[in-house]
């Protein structure tokens, strides 16, 4: 049988040493982590203007507006001119015509069609109507309206 010899001084080294690793790993955990630097800032774009166009608008106005009675006075032709001063075409022009009493009242109306429903900036577009001549109608009235 072979003995073991058990020396407490071997222990007493060994658990010592074991204890102050545990000590150091504690220790070290506790230790607060170095700041960080901070990143980078991506860089700056470049900047750049982009010119904007100024907004095209539309304003379409009746001129020359007049009535002309028929050589037997039954009827009346009522005629006008229509002037883009905007700065964009026309796509569509819708005229309404109306024939009043002295109060103001419609006595009958019509929508006539313009020369051209495509009115360039600065051009013109002419329409006309005729009516029944009526002893009521006391004078005219139009309106257009265009896109």
């Amino acid at each position: 049988m072979k003995r073991v010899a058990h020396n407490s001084t071997q222990t007493g080294v060994a658990g010592y040493l074991l204890g102050g690793f545990v000590v150091a790993a504690s220790l070290i955990s506790c230790v607060p982590p170095a700041p960080l630097t901070p990143a980078a800032a991506p860089p700056t774009p470049a900047l750049s203007e982009e010119a904007i166009a100024p907004a095209e608008r539309l304003d379409v106005a009746i001129i020359d507006f007049h009535e002309t009675p028929s050589a037997d006075r039954k009827t009346v032709t009522v005629t006008g001119t229509l002037v883009n001063r905007g700065t964009r075409a026309t796509r569509q022009v819708h005229v309404h015509v109306e024939a009043l009493d002295k109060g103001g009242a419609v006595v009958v109306s019509a929508d006539p069609v313009p020369s051209t429903q495509l009115i360039a900036p600065g051009s013109t577009s002419t329409f006309s109507v005729t009516f029944e001549n009526r002893p009521e109608i006391d004078r005219y009235h139009a309106e257009a309206i265009s896109r």
